[in-house]
């Protein structure tokens, strides 16, 4: 709801559809975010301001603080990024996915076995909104509860390795092995501790070990099915190695990755450092971006810029 307020009752946390009186500024100005943002508003001496209290904060509640400003953040910023049509059809995605999904992950937990059935379904419907609306479903999927975070960046994971491949120029065929392996690149973790992949601070030694068991966990379990593509098993084994050869679990390095892990390597890194969780603070899609292209050694290189060059910079993933 569109609401008329005075500029000195502006608060971090607020959506500002518009200033009223401040010049030549652009009427549409976006969420508060910070101090500076305040300061800059209070310079233009506007008359009133017109806030949207559905992708902000109203007058009356106090502004946030930690994770609760991260998610007010990450509410403002996701309406100002896409029409409530598109975050709609992609929540709608999401929902669609979640049984076959949920399906997936429990009869890899309890029975240690994949459920294929389960996985092309919720490829399926994937490659289907990622067709038109593949950035709101991506950025829709970046708020991850600490029970739904394994889905949701499966999920994100998915669609992102989709986007990026029909990019590249592959054909439907090829964007849906990636969609499956991006689907089912963390299956290995399943089989782990719950408390261990719920672990906020850090991993002793042997934690470590047990978590960097996972690629190989989950390549032995998707491999029982016969004829399971050779880059899905690609992506579940490899999408840790390091193209200087200092990833895991075999050490290998450049061209002796598959490709497949390479781009699941960079869709896997970027969602993690952009989603909003319990216990971190979501990166920016700049900073994502500056530290990827600062890890020297860690990604192919030409696929990060082709990355960037196709999914960032023309707008694809906000």
């Amino acid at each position: 709801m569109r609401k008329r307020i005075r500029l000195h009752q502006v608060r971090m946390g607020m959506y500002v559809d518009e200033l009223e009186g401040a010049g030549s500024l652009p009427s549409h100005v976006g969420p508060i975010l910070s101090h500076g943002d305040i300061d800059r508003m209070m310079s233009t001496h506007a008359i009133s301001v017109v806030i949207d209290t559905q992708k902000g904060l109203d007058v009356d509640q106090d502004p946030p603080e930690g994770r609760e400003f991260d998610l007010v953040r990450f509410s403002s910023d996701l309406g100002s990024k896409f029409s409530a049509e598109q975050i709609q059809r992609a929540r709608e995605a999401i929902q669609d996915t979640r049984p076959s999904v949920r399906d997936l992950f429990a009869e890899a937990r309890v029975r240690g076995i994949f459920h294929l059935d389960a996985a092309y379904k919720a490829v399926e419907r994937i490659m289907l909104e990622a067709m038109t609306n593949a950035g709101a479903m991506i950025a829709v999927a970046k708020l991850k509860e600490r029970d739904e975070g394994t889905f949701l960046h499966s999920l994100a994971v998915s669609a992102l390795m989709v986007t990026f491949g029909r990019n590249l120029g592959m054909n439907e065929a090829a964007a849906r092995l990636l969609g499956l392996g991006g689907l089912v690149h963390d299956l290995g973790k399943m089989v782990l501790p719950i408390e261990l992949l719920r672990k906020p601070g850090k991993l002793t030694t042997d934690e470590l070990e047990l978590i960097r068991s996972h690629p190989v966990r989950g390549y032995e379990m998707v491999k029982q099915l016969e004829g399971m593509p050779e880059a899905v098993l690609d992506i579940c084994l490899y999408h840790h190695e390091k193209f200087d050869g200092t990833g895991y679990p075999n050490g290998l390095m450049g061209a002796a990755i598959p490709q497949v892990a390479r781009i699941a390597a960079i869709c896997d890194v970027y969602d993690a450092l952009t989603t909003v969780r319990p216990y971190k603070r979501a990166w920016s899609q700049a900073e994502t971006i500056e530290t990827m292209e600062r890890s020297q050694g860690h990604f192919d290189r030409d696929l990060l810029k082709a990355f960037i060059s196709k999914m960032v910079i023309n707008g694809t993933i906000h």
